[in-house]
């Protein structure tokens, strides 16, 4: 096909055009010049509204037409043909030829020109200048779509920027007030514990001296009331022990016995008084071994009476740390006496054994009975606190006491159904009296 100089013009400078607008201005004249149309109306497509938006629009001098009516006229007829049919050109009317313009089955806009018919001899031209105009149009806008982007992607960095900058400036200053937030919080952190600190010792302060005068009250009493009593059993049991003076060992053991056990019944109302009127205490090197096979002698027939076994897993070496054995043997005792009440079944059993980790001593007692309720053990060591239905709930609180009193601690770890331990930790640092 030959091109004619005129199109030809036309198609090149189409190519060169830089804007949407002289693409249409040079396609006008060819069409013109192609098809003596009455009128032309080119629309494109708009992608963000989905629908043919006006574009360039030229009537002849003979149409009688007002543009206005025209343009609305073409726009609601195009927009309508291309719901029906987006692909093939057609007649709208008997005076309105319509042609859409599609790359790559993509809309680009459509040409309405004022002709019942594109002329026979001007169809090769007008197909190439369409196909022109079509690829064109579509480059155009592809590039004008990039320029706005460019372009609103330039604005935005430099709003970015703007923002970063703004950004920085207040985050130096939120740095800063963070800083001094922290520094006041801490220091007012530091200090609220401490005040809560101070309120709460002084709260289990407070309840404590309340108990402890209840249970000074009471061991005063008590002391008053059995002392006699306690001094006849002591004088007979004198008696009785110098009469039996060549019996058996065992009995004369046994006679021993219960004499300590008189003791230390005397003793207990004496370290009762204590919580109430606290006294000092002997600060001798203890053989913590000893203490405990010296217990377990002392358990063994009212623990083979019961069906309990009480086994020793003693370190062979420990150090020695300084304290009163009397009082460490009767907190043994009281763990004992309350493990032998929690160990249950055939295979009741308590464990007591001795450890040592650094500068401590650990003496631990474990029972298999049927363990403390969670709810409880905050409160195991509070005066005056027993799940017992008999007992003063003395004995634990009396046993903290003695063992603190050593510098130590005792603790207690139990899970219902499994059995219960406790824990005590005596410090060996220090010097003992004799040293």
């Amino acid at each position: 096909m030959t091109i004619m100089p005129d199109l030809a013009c036309t198609l090149a400078n189409m190519l060169c055009a830089g804007s949407v607008e002289q693409t249409l201005s040079f396609a006008l004249a060819s069409l013109i010049t192609l098809t003596q149309p009455q009128w032309v109306c080119f629309l494109l497509w708009d992608v963000d509204l989905q629908r043919y938006i006006v574009g360039e629009t030229w009537l002849s001098d003979a149409t009688e037409q007002s543009p206005a009516a025209l343009r609305r006229l073409v726009l609601r007829q195009a927009n309508t043909a291309y719901l029906s049919d987006p692909h093939t050109a057609r007649r709208l009317d008997t005076t309105a030829w319509y042609h859409p313009l599609n790359v790559h089955a993509a809309p680009v806009g459509a040409v309405c020109l004022g002709v019942e018919q594109i002329p026979r001899e001007a169809q090769p031209a007008y197909d190439l200048l369409i196909r022109s105009l079509s690829q064109t149009l579509y480059t155009n806008a592809r590039l004008e779509q990039a320029d706005r982007e460019r372009a609103e992607l330039e604005s935005d960095r430099q709003r970015l920027e703007q923002l970063l900058r703004a950004v920085e400036v207040q985050q130096r200053t939120i740095d800063q007030l963070l800083a001094a937030e922290r520094q006041l919080s801490a220091s007012l952190e530091a200090k609220v514990e401490e005040r809560t600190a101070a309120l709460r010792a002084a709260q289990n302060r407070l309840i404590q001296s309340e108990k402890l005068a209840v249970i000074g009250q009471l061991a005063s009493s008590l002391a008053h009331e059995l002392n006699n009593p306690l001094q006849a059993i002591e004088s007979g049991l004198g008696l009785v022990m110098t009469e039996l003076d060549g019996a058996a060992p065992e009995v004369q053991q046994d006679l021993t016995i219960i004499a300590q056990e008189l003791e230390r019944i005397q003793t207990i109302f004496r370290q009762m008084l204590d919580f109430y009127r606290p006294v000092s205490h002997d600060h001798l090197p203890l053989d913590v071994n000893a203490l405990c096979d010296g217990v377990r002698i002392l358990m063994r027939k009212r623990l083979q009476e019961a069906g309990i076994a009480l086994q020793l897993q003693l370190a062979d070496s420990l150090p020695t740390p300084c304290g009163d054995s009397n009082q460490i043997k009767k907190v043994l005792l009281n763990l004992i006496l309350n493990a032998a009440e929690a160990a249950r079944g055939d295979a009741a059993h308590i464990e007591l054994a001795t450890t040592a980790q650094g500068e401590t001593v650990h003496i631990t007692l474990t029972d298999n009975g049927s363990g403390i309720a969670p709810e409880h053990l905050p409160r195991l060591f509070e005066p005056l606190f027993t799940t017992k239905t008999r007992g003063l709930g003395l004995g634990l609180a009396i046993s903290r006491e003695i063992i603190e009193r050593h510098g130590g601690k005792i603790s207690v770890a139990s899970a219902l159904g499994t059995g219960t331990t406790f824990t005590i930790t005596l410090p060996v640092t220090g010097v003992c009296d004799h040293e």
